[in-house]
C-alpha cells in the first residue's frame, strides 16, 4: 500500500484517469475546495489571482456538457483527416492503443461523471506574442496540476483533456463565462478512483530530452 502523502510517489503516478473514474460514487463539494484551496497557491503571475474557476454537479448541466464534449471531439477527429489510428503523430508511443480506447471511454461516458471543472484564465491570447502568451498560460496551468495533485491525494482522478476548446464559445454560452474576457485552460472530470494503486508511464530517459547548455542532439 503506497502512501499517498508521499511527494515523489503522488508525482510520479498521478495520470489521466478515464477508465477508473468511479461514476458511481458521489464527490463531495467540501473535498473539491479543499484541493482547489491547495491548488490556488500555486505561483501566477504578479500574484494578481485573476483565474476563475466553474465546477459543475448539476445532472442536467453535466448531460449538456457531455454533448457539447462529443461535437467538439468530432470537430477534432474531422480535422485529422487520415491522421487517425497507425497515421496518427502518436502512434508510435507505447501504450497508444490503450490512450486511445480511455479516449473513447471518457467521451462515451463523460454524462456519469460525478463533476467537470473549468479553470479560467484572464484575457485571451489569439494573435499575442509569446511573452504575453507565456505569461497568461504560466498563470493557470500550475494551479491546475496542483489540483489534480491535491485530487489524487484525496483518492480522486481526472483527465487533461482539450478537446472542449474546439467549441469553447459554446461553453462560455452554457456555463456563463464572458468569453471575452476569458480563457478556458480545458475541461476536467472529476471523479473518486477505482483503487490509488497507478504506476509510472512511460517517458522519453532524461538523456534523450535533456541538454546543458545547447539544445539536445
Amino acid at each position: 500500500m503506497h502512501d499517498l502523502n508521499d511527494a515523489e510517489y503522488v508525482l510520479t503516478t498521478t495520470r489521466s484517469v478515464r477508465k477508473r473514474l468511479d461514476f458511481d460514487r458521489a464527490v463531495e463539494r467540501h473535498t473539491v475546495e479543499e484541493c482547489l484551496d491547495i491548488a490556488l497557491q500555486a505561483p501566477n503571475g504578479s500574484n494578481l489571482n485573476t483565474w476563475r474557476w466553474v465546477i459543475v454537479d448539476d445532472r442536467e448541466l453535466i448531460a449538456r456538457i457531455a454533448e457539447l464534449y462529443t461535437l467538439a471531439m468530432n470537430d477534432f477527429v474531422a480535422l485529422l483527416g487520415d491522421a487517425t489510428g497507425e497515421n496518427y503523430m502518436g502512434a508510435h508511443i507505447p501504450g497508444f492503443e490503450s490512450i486511445n480506447d480511455s479516449v473513447d471511454y471518457l467521451r462515451e461516458n463523460m454524462a456519469r461523471v460525478p463533476m467537470v471543472a473549468f479553470p479560467l484564465m484572464a484575457g485571451r491570447t489569439e494573435g499575442a506574442n509569446s511573452f504575453y502568451q507565456a505569461s497568461c498560460w504560466g498563470s493557470v496551468l500550475q494551479s491546475v496540476w496542483s489540483f489534480f495533485l491535491a485530487l489524487r491525494t484525496r483518492g480522486l482522478g481526472s483527465a487533461w483533456t482539450t478537446a472542449s476548446l474546439w467549441r469553447e464559445q459554446e461553453f462560455a454560452e452554457l456555463l456563463g463565462i464572458p468569453f471575452e474576457r476569458y480563457t478556458q485552460a480545458g475541461l476536467f472530470p472529476i471523479a473518486y478512483t477505482r483503487g490509488t494503486d497507478f504506476r509510472k508511464a512511460w517517458r522519453a530517459p532524461v538523456g534523450e530530452v535533456l541538454g546543458w547548455n545547447r539544445f539536445p542532439d
